[in-house]
């Protein structure tokens, strides 16, 4: 049985004929990659996708893609940024110039990462997460659905505050991150928690005033008894290649959260 055509045309891609495309990428329908573009060998690039969109700066530098990404879609990627390998989106994403990210980054639906910010390798970012302007983000960091990294500290103003995120980091959902803050490394922040000036290497900071609960070796899953630091029974789920230094990050982390209470 042949279906019948009503009129209804495939859409078209319109790649500009400047860019500069790797082996084996993939485009799906109505896909847009403007000149200012270097997309590395085995990118897929999802329906509707923008890549590349102008900045309309003379200055601008490439969009630079890293290898084997997946970009699903409805993303639009800014170009003057530079993405490592193994990129994974979610639909719906956004990401602004001037972004320099690491290794196999993931982010889900609706995220969006703002302009000049620095993150780290294979940080993990869920639905509706939001990444202010200039923030900064160290290596294996969660950000949970929901969860917001400010960056004016009197809004609406032009004064930037950007936050920091230290590696391995883990901000639960719902929680707020207010502009200026320094998340220490390996810390927690809880759900619906908000986070404000310097929280100390793996400490829990929960409820709307950010208080400091304590450490993080303290959090339990009581049914199971599984505990953090999360890194020892979730390594699992990083590709083999980073989990060697992930555990090796985790024990730097865990050696400084130690020396900070001994003090």
């Amino acid at each position: 049985m042949v279906a019948e055509n009503h009129g209804v045309q495939a859409m078209q891609n319109f790649i500009d004929p400047v860019a500069k495309i790797g082996r084996n990428v993939k485009f799906g329908h109505g896909v847009r990659v403007y000149g200012n573009v270097e997309i590395g060998d085995g990118c897929t690039i999802g329906d509707l996708s923008v890549i590349g969109y102008p900045t309309y700066r003379p200055e601008a530098s490439p969009l630079v893609l890293g290898a084997n990404a997946t970009v699903r879609s409805h993303a639009v990627i800014y170009e003057s940024s530079t993405i490592g390998p193994y990129l994974e989106t979610g639909h719906h994403v956004v990401i602004r110039e001037g972004a320099v990210i690491g290794e196999n980054l993931r982010l889900g639906n609706f995220s969006d990462i703002e302009g000049s910010c620095e993150i780290g390798d294979f940080v993990r970012m869920h639905s509706y997460a939001h990444v202010g302007k200039g923030a900064r983000i160290g290596d294996f960091v969660w950000l949970f659905s929901l969860t917001t990294l400010m960056n004016d500290p009197l809004p609406p103003s032009h004064i930037a505050d950007p936050v920091i995120i230290g590696d391995m980091a883990t901000v639960c959902v719902n929680a707020q991150i207010m502009p200026g803050a320094v998340i220490g490394r390996g810390a927690m922040i809880a759900s619906g928690a908000v986070a404000r000036g310097s929280t100390p290497a793996c400490a829990v900071i929960s409820g709307p005033d950010g208080e400091n609960v304590g450490p993080t070796r303290f959090v339990m899953h009581m049914q199971s008894r599984t505990r953090h630091p999360w890194y020892k029974h979730f390594s699992d789920a990083y590709p083999e290649r980073a989990r060697d230094r992930l555990i090796a990050l985790g024990a730097a982390i865990e050696a400084e959260a130690a020396a900070l209470l001994n003090e």
